[in-house]
């Protein structure tokens, strides 16, 4: 079955500023909602993982003359990746399908096939 890459990408600040009753609620959501897919073979088990915030990042850049090591993505935006899965599915049609199941918000989900071999 082809896999797709599921990127949830988030805004932290948003996170941080929520009430840890309502993340609690989200989290209890996401974790009955990835079970379930599981369940169904639409999700690859023991891939899917949660990322620390990006302030604990480390880039590499790596160029012909060699690679340098910066804190943070420092991208240029207010969005960051915050977790990601695999999903099972037929096409990209019905990856995206589950992707709009998220029971969580605000969240943007990218879903992009994954090269087989």
């Amino acid at each position: 079955m082809p896999e797709f890459m599921m990127l949830i990408v988030h805004d932290e600040k948003v996170r941080e500023a929520m009430p840890e009753a309502e993340f609690a609620a989200n989290f209890a959501r996401v974790g009955e909602w990835w079970a379930e897919h599981e369940r169904k073979g639409e999700l690859v088990p023991q891939i899917s993982r949660r990322l620390q915030p990006t302030r604990t990042a480390r880039t590499v850049r790596v160029e012909a003359s060699g690679s340098t090591v910066t804190d943070g993505p420092f991208v240029e935006t207010k969005e960051a990746l915050g977790g990601f899965g695999v999903i099972q599915a037929p096409d990209i049609d019905a990856a995206v399908a589950i992707a709009r199941s998220w029971p969580a918000a605000p969240m943007t989900i990218e879903v992009r096939p994954v090269i087989e071999g």
